[in-house]
């Protein structure tokens, strides 16, 4: 009964997100595919999010700070990773001004390449053949995806690749975030409040910087009538609102599933928005785009199942490791007689035994 809840919850979790995040990323390209200022209109939405939540802390639980978050944690932990989420959705956002839904999505898929690669870099990951294959994989398909496209636009293709770098460094701070306890971000609202002021504050200078005098020029920003402020206050405000909505839902299914889970999520929203931007979107995908688009697939899809035989093989060791410290705690509550210390010598042996036996079963799986 407790697992059929526990897959009624992420189903209704994973529908959740999925509605927002398709939704909004059909409404951002009609919306600035004719309004040309997705910065300024970004940090609006970045705005109203923050004044949202903060609305929520304020009537359900008032001047409730975590007691780990100091200021220090939060410029070296929190700090990093708003800046990191504020360049991916800005650039995000921008790109919409150039590509169609299908590049989008298929280059926002490609965040997974910056994380192997920085893995490897920091050396959190050894470098493997099969982690090569991977990333060959999704760059060969993005390759073919974007051959000969008659949709393709070099400078969005830019913004969007940079947007997939921010996009993998904020997912892997984020999730460190939500899931250590001690910082007292477990919580989605909570999360939120925090995270977004360094948002706000790092999409500020790029929108005064690159939007700032054109919009203020603009008959739109202007607001010249009254019909175009009313229009101007619509798009943000229904835009602010999916905003509110993705971003919920991202924080509310990452902390409550495992990144394996919110990978596989990812694919399956991909192939979905695809055939909808495809289907009704009007987007045209030839044969050696779409043979690209399976080549980039499967390779997300290995690099998930190697994630989930990863986790297993985790979740084995730690059981290994838990099962011999109880047979130790036994033998040290025991009346100290010769033979119990024989035997409790005898089992933690076994253990090791047992453990040297599955790494080695590992190592062949992981050949």
């Amino acid at each position: 009964m407790d697992n059929v809840k526990h897959v009624s919850k992420t189903v209704a979790q994973v529908a959740f997100y999925y509605s927002w995040s398709i939704s909004i990323t059909f409404f951002n390209r009609w919306a600035f595919s004719s309004f040309h200022f997705p910065l300024a209109v970004t940090f609006c939405h970045m705005i109203f999010v923050f004044h949202a939540v903060w609305l929520y802390r304020f009537f359900t639980k008032p001047d409730c700070s975590p007691d780990g978050l100091t200021w220090s944690v939060y410029l070296k932990r929190v700090w990093p990773t708003g800046v990191s989420a504020a360049l991916d959705i800005g650039l995000s956002n921008w790109s919409f001004v150039f590509i169609t839904v299908s590049m989008y999505t298929m280059c926002k898929s490609t965040a997974i390449i910056f994380i192997l690669i920085a893995a490897i870099i920091f050396k959190l990951e050894k470098p493997k053949v099969i982690t090569i294959v991977v990333i060959l994989l999704i760059a060969f398909g993005l390759f073919l995806f974007n051959y000969k496209s008659t949709s393709f636009n070099l400078f969005g293709f830019i913004l969007i690749m940079v947007a997939s770098l921010f996009s993998g460094l904020r997912w892997v701070l984020a999730q460190i975030l939500l899931q250590r306890d001690s910082l007292g971000l477990s919580s989605t609202m909570d999360f939120v409040y925090f995270v977004q002021p360094s948002m706000v504050f790092a999409m500020l200078p790029f929108a005064i910087v690159i939007e700032g005098n054109d919009a203020a020029l603009s008959s739109n920003f202007g607001l010249a009538s009254s019909s175009q402020a009313v229009h101007v206050f619509i798009l943000i405000i229904s835009g602010a609102t999916l905003a509110l909505g993705l971003t919920f839902s991202e924080y509310l299914l990452l902390s409550n599933t495992s990144s394996i889970t919110f990978s596989i999520c990812g694919i399956i929203k991909e192939i979905v928005t695809l055939t909808l931007a495809s289907t009704v979107g009007g987007d045209k995908l030839s044969w050696i785009n779409i043979i690209g688009l399976l080549i980039c697939m499967s390779g997300i899809t290995l690099h998930s199942y190697l994630k989930y035989k990863k986790t297993i093989r985790e979740s084995k060791d730690t059981k290994l490791l838990a099962d011999e410290q109880t047979l130790i705690n036994s033998g040290a509550s025991s009346n100290g007689t010769g033979s119990n210390t024989d035997i409790t010598v005898e089992n933690v042996m076994m253990t090791d035994t047992l453990k040297n036996t599955c790494g080695q079963d590992d190592n062949k799986t992981g050949s």
